[in-house]
């Protein structure tokens, strides 16, 4: 029962109104998850009735019911916008103490706790925009801490799992409380993700991902970094490198040396490793025992096959391992040698058709770069699919000049060679540094040729904010340009 002092009339006047409301939020056009459409802006003239709205309002009766994702919340101000599920227009509702927030299991939740990108049922007052109630959509389904996703933006999908969906058009991305795109989502990123049915509406990046540039980093040109063992690439000159925010143990290694150092990433933010101070140390070898089945196998280490009748000696650090048999499934994997001496068995698995152009990674067994006594986390360092010419080793000048022959041919299979016709162009914003893959390309406007596949631009200026960008570009014959938004200047 609503209490209201004043005379009879005005009790009725509440009793009818409150019937009115009961009605007319059954009399809603419901959307796909049971809510109606967004509010309309009718607004109540007389002055006994608005009194009636001020106490409706406080008590926390609603007359519509919305499906909707949460897209900024502003605690401060006491509002919420939301976009329609539908129709995808958004709007903008206050809240208040009265306002009552459920997760999907009817628990009660805090304003703080509801996330950007959730799919939610909104129950509020149209003519007042006054938020009664806010539940995590049951019916919907979500995702939280997601690692093993694969979006391809050229089809608007996002596999989660073993679960393909479709992204709305209109989805919602929110990145540290900033709403962003997803070409701003990096595969390396962990996502919360809400959706009906096969549509995805709303994401939420739960930890993205920072930079790192390496200073004085000569000596290391031509080795490798990792970071995590989440992120390994070859050195080289001016790189700047998307890595996995939070903290993570980074290494650099060539011709035998390597320098470690543990070090924190910030969202967005750009961290520097000054390599000028790192004491250079004698090359160092570790012997590398292979014991394979089939034995007929081939090695091949950093794209050079070696002979595995005998041990093997391998500088220390990071290498590219690939292992392959006529009728058995390719293994490929990075290797860490950091001992004198390692014994690495691996078992090819038969390939239960024409052997393919893939790699299986669940085929190798785990590697050991210690000691037989050693059960450091450093055994293994992941796969990869490349692929990697073969020619028998026979001696160290050979391997050397193999060695400049196969970094020849991968300078000519980048992306940014001049190996084929069509372009690439990122027209903006103008007068940034741009990076491909890591790489540095020029200042925009700047253009790299066209090959088809998943490549990620970073844009970078002094005093602004960096961003990246993930590009999945198509193999049609033709020129493709892309435009971004102006960099965000950082606050002194």
């Amino acid at each position: 029962m609503i209490k209201i002092h004043g005379n009879m009339k005005c009790i009725m006047a509440v009793l009818f109104a409150a019937a009115v409301l009961t009605f007319t939020g059954c009399a809603q056009n419901v959307s796909p998850l049971g809510g109606t459409d967004q509010p309309d802006q009718n607004t109540v003239q007389d002055t006994d009735q608005q009194t009636v709205i001020n106490e409706l309002n406080r008590s926390g009766i609603y007359d519509s019911e919305d499906a909707a994702v949460v897209v900024k919340k502003d605690l401060e101000a006491g509002t919420v916008q939301f976009q329609n599920i539908t129709s995808s227009r958004r709007y903008t509702l206050h809240y208040d103490g009265t306002t009552t927030v459920y997760d999907k299991n009817d628990q009660a939740l805090s304003m703080e706790q509801l996330k950007e990108g959730s799919v939610v049922t909104v129950r509020f007052y149209k003519p007042r925009k006054a938020l009664a109630y806010v539940k995590e959509n049951p019916n919907c389904v979500s995702y939280n801490n997601v690692r093993n996703y694969n979006m391809d933006l050229r089809k608007g999908t996002i596999t989660i799992g073993n679960e393909l969906y479709n992204i709305s058009g209109h989805v919602v991305v929110v990145s540290d409380g900033r709403e962003t795109d997803m070409m701003e989502v990096n595969q390396m990123d962990v996502l919360s993700v809400w959706g009906y049915k096969n549509m995805i509406y709303g994401v939420n990046v739960e930890k993205g991902h920072g930079y790192l540039r390496l200073q004085n980093e000569d000596y290391f040109v031509g080795g490798w970094i990792d970071v995590g063992e989440s992120v390994i690439r070859k050195v080289g000159q001016d790189m700047l490198l998307v890595v996995p925010e939070g903290t993570h143990t980074v290494t650099v290694s060539n011709k035998g040396s390597s320098a470690t150092q543990e070090i924190t990433f910030a969202r967005n933010e750009e961290m520097a490793w000054d390599l000028g101070d790192i004491e250079i140390t004698v090359v160092q070898k570790g012997t590398v025992i292979f014991t394979l089945n089939p034995v007929t196998a081939k090695v091949f280490i950093d794209g050079r096959e070696v002979n595995v009748s005998r041990p093997v000696e391998i500088e220390y650090g990071l290498h590219q391992m690939r292992i392959t048999a006529d009728g058995y499934d390719p293994v490929a994997q990075y290797i860490r040698v950091a001992e004198p001496s390692a014994n690495i068995a691996v078992e090819l698995e038969q390939s239960e058709e024409e052997p393919e152009e893939e790699t299986s990674e669940a085929s190798s067994k785990k590697t050991t770069d210690q000691t037989d006594d050693d059960d450091d986390d450093d055994d293994e360092e992941g796969t990869t699919s490349k692929k990697y010419p073969s020619k028998p080793l026979e001696t160290e000048e050979e391997e050397e000049s193999e060695k400049e022959t196969e970094e020849k041919k991968d300078e000519k299979n980048t992306v940014a060679s001049s190996t084929t016709k069509y372009k690439v162009y990122i027209d903006a914003p103008s007068g940034v540094e741009a990076y491909l893959d890591g790489s540095y390309i020029g200042i925009t406007p700047v253009s790299f040729n066209k090959a088809e596949g998943s490549y990620v631009v970073t844009l970078r200026k002094s005093g602004y904010q960096t961003r990246s960008y993930t590009l999945q570009i198509d193999a049609e014959e033709k020129d493709v340009n892309y435009s971004f938004t102006d960099l965000i200047k950082l606050e002194e």
